[in-house]
């Protein structure tokens, strides 16, 4: 049971974020002058890990509705529920789904904002405009690379302002704008028996190389997501090296519960607009023959 004082976990939850856990995207672009400008995002796997920290992974969990509006998009609600006494209390929000794999970035920004009702990179809101130079990759407008250093300054020169410091980043840094995959580059192969072909039906091209050959994996949480259309499972993982990344498998995998092992994993980095995750396509649970994900 969480045993810290509610005025504490507020003010740990509303900690200001280390840059290495923000993601910008880009609000507006003028194509004649090649700038845009940027703003900054708390991504789902620090939002996830800022609970985890503040009151435990037993203390908190999250739900996800289907909200059809009138007229409009199809949207997200979710809510995000935290341990007090001997209840729980929650506070939701919603999002609109995206045009790129409509219901997953509904369920994304819906978090994002129910977070943002707990005070969890709620400061943002206190960025001024940052305005970026932009490249235009295939189709698509993007950041530059070389503007990072230029969003790390603006958003700690607004910290500064506050008088506010940021907690130490819990994770690597997420791309400031999703790189497009090549023109007529297919999406995903059939790996074979014992492997996941859930990244090639998820329709997005592999952002970097494969990981997690030879390297041990125990499951720290363990959830399935049942949307409309689809359902998988999600996973925290955490490795041998106490590495600690977010990973989903297609459909619905009870044997995959908080304390399994994994072995020979492979996975496949993955990225919708900015966000970075990982599909879990090969693994084996420790001491058994090899699993089909």
């Amino acid at each position: 049971m969480n045993q810290k004082d509610p005025r504490q976990i507020q003010a740990e939850l509303a900690m200001p974020f280390a840059p290495e856990d923000l993601e910008w995207r880009l609000q507006k672009v003028v194509e004649a002058k090649e700038l845009g400008i940027a703003v900054p995002y708390v991504t789902n796997r620090a939002i996830m890990g800022r609970l985890d920290d503040v009151v435990g992974p037993e203390n908190w969990y999250n739900d996800f509705k289907p909200w059809h509006g009138a007229g409009g998009k199809e949207a997200q609600l979710c809510g995000i529920s935290i341990r007090y006494g001997d209840g729980f209390i929650t506070k939701w929000d919603g999002a609109e789904d995206s045009d790129i794999e409509p219901v997953k970035g509904g369920l994304s920004d819906s978090m994002k904002r129910a977070a943002v009702q707990w005070g969890i990179g709620r400061v943002l809101y206190n960025m001024d405009v940052v305005f970026v130079e932009v490249e235009k990759r295939g189709k698509t407008w993007c950041i530059k690379k070389d503007q990072q250093e230029r969003l790390d300054y603006a958003y700690l020169k607004m910290l500064g302002k506050l008088n506010l410091k940021p907690a130490p980043a819990g994770g690597l840094r997420p791309q400031a704008e999703p790189e497009p995959a090549p023109d007529g580059q297919a999406a995903g192969t059939q790996q074979g028996r014992g492997s996941n072909d859930a990244a090639g039906r998820a329709g997005n091209a592999p952002t970097g190389k494969p990981r997690g050959n030879g390297i041990s994996y125990i499951i720290r949480q363990a959830r399935i997501n049942k949307g409309i259309n689809s359902t998988s499972t999600q996973l925290r993982l955490e490795s041998s090296q106490r590495d600690k990344l977010e990973a989903f498998v297609r459909g619905e995998h009870p044997e995959l519960a908080v304390g399994v092992i994994l072995t020979d994993v492979k996975l496949e980095k993955r990225q919708k607009d900015t966000v970075v995750y990982y599909m879990l396509e090969k693994f084996r649970i420790a001491d058994t023959q090899p699993q089909a994900a």
